[in-house]
């Protein structure tokens, strides 16, 4: 969609200048279509002010930029005390011509799932547009929200966060109706220090949102919640205002549930992902949707890739959830495990769980002793796990394969494969485990 000048200078409170319309809003001059409106951000690593000329012969015809900027001929300049902070009010002002729903996800696990579960069931009934990849921090969140077409009418926003306030600031911009905490727990704690930390900036999501949907974990997540928002729901598996009314886990490990009188099979596996459709089905009831077409909606869904995804090759089934990695989701990695191995043969390949902080040594040590415990056939560690695992390696012995990373343990896994294992895959995303898959016959390319 376009944007007036007029819109520009009225979101970010300037005075309005000539009568332009900018084609696109973007802070990347390496995708910057003719008629931009180019945004200078500045981080650790760069600064958008360098590249001025560079937006300009892409096509810009406009930027936004800190105060005090050398003009740059050909570009007309909104100048602003913070270029991010400015990012932030461009969205938000987007997000305002929203007249539906407007969803915020946050949590320690679960994030992505629950939001695509929740655009799922609002797409019965709206035109959704939702966060896709990892775009969920401050340059992410504007960056989507700027992005809806023009026939969107509900957003459903992921939202992130390293280090305290940055949940503060997502709330400013997204301004939700509804707000959803999955769960808290012992993530990115480098920023937060402690799980109480993680838990504030979790709860600064719900400051006067009208009404928050959260989970059970922990158990006290709803009373924090209360007296913040509005309104508070709790959804899980039981003791919750939103729960099954009856739950199985088949051997693949994909959950099936009844609600509301509809029955639920999620094609995704884990129990956790059945606690993630509460959340969402909280929405099908105060919204009044459909509950046959939301209930189709999540036997359908399909989730972006590393994150559970299952893949057959062969005769082995490869379970790929590198894409992030905490304590909490470590174990729910090896539950699923567990439920899906029906006596097959276990691979399970560990990689680092990255920000832990201070408590990193300790939360590697006991997801070792857990993982030594489910003892499968074979276990892969790189990373942290390496020395995490050494009180293990004579329990374990021969089945134990250790490297210093995924390249150079993918061949000794490739040795110890009979071709008929279930293999499951666990890191943090900045290991790269999934660099093994080409020794599981699996193209990173193509796939």
């Amino acid at each position: 969609m376009s944007w007036s000048s007029r819109f520009v200078a009225d979101a970010l409170e300037l005075p309005a200048g000539p009568a332009v319309e900018f084609s696109e809003i973007s802070s990347d001059t390496r995708t910057l279509h003719p008629g931009a409106l180019f945004v200078a951000l500045v981080g650790e690593h760069f600064d958008g002010h360098d590249h001025l000329r560079r937006a300009l012969d892409a096509g810009a015809t406009g930027a936004m930029v800190r105060k005090g900027t050398p003009p740059v001929p050909g570009l007309i300049f909104f100048e602003v005390d913070d270029t991010l902070h400015g990012y932030g009010r461009l969205a938000r002002a987007r997000r305002r011509q929203i007249n539906g729903p407007v969803v915020a996800v946050t949590g320690s696990n679960g994030k992505t799932s629950t939001k695509e579960m929740v655009a799922a069931v609002l797409r019965t009934r709206y035109a959704v547009h939702a966060t896709r990849l990892n775009l969920n921090n401050l340059v992410g969140i504007p960056q989507t929200i700027l992005a809806a077409p023009p026939e969107t009418t509900a957003l459903v926003i992921e939202a992130g966060a390293n280090i305290p306030g940055e949940i503060a600031r997502a709330r400013e911009i997204i301004e939700p109706s509804v707000a959803i905490i999955t769960n808290v727990g012992d993530s990115h704690l480098e920023g937060f220090g402690t799980r109480n930390g993680v838990m504030l900036e979790k709860l600064a999501l719900l400051s006067g949102v009208p009404l928050a949907v959260v989970g059970t974990d922990p158990p006290d997540l709803g009373r924090q919640a209360r007296g913040r928002a509005r309104r508070v729901l709790t959804a899980g598996l039981k003791d919750s205002d939103v729960v099954p009314s009856s739950l199985t886990v088949d051997g693949s490990g994909r959950p099936s549930f009844t609600i509301d009188g509809v029955d639920v099979r999620l094609p995704i596996r884990g129990q956790h992902q059945a606690a993630n459709a509460m959340l969402a089905w909280a929405l099908v009831r105060e919204l009044g949707l459909d509950r046959k077409a939301a209930a189709a909606a999540l036997s359908s869904l399909a989730l972006p890739g590393g994150r559970g995804e299952v893949v057959e090759v062969g005769g082995l089934t490869i379970v790929n959830d590198a894409y992030n990695a905490n304590p909490a989701s470590f174990r729910t990695a090896i539950a699923t495990a567990q439920a899906m191995r029906q006596g097959r043969r276990l691979v399970f390949i560990a990689g680092s769980m990255r920000e832990l902080g201070k408590d990193s040594k300790r939360f590697h040590h006991e997801i070792a002793g857990e993982l030594a415990a489910l003892n499968p056939e074979v276990l892969g560690v790189v990373g942290d796990f390496v020395a995490a695992i050494k009180p293990h390696t004579q329990v374990l012995g021969q089945r134990l394969l250790q490297a210093s990373d995924p390249m150079a343990l993918g061949p000794l896994l490739k040795e110890r494969l009979q071709g008929n294992e279930l293999v499951v895959l666990k890191a943090s995303r900045g290991v790269q485990l999934e660099r093994i898959l080409p020794f599981l016959g699996i193209n990173i390319e193509a796939h």
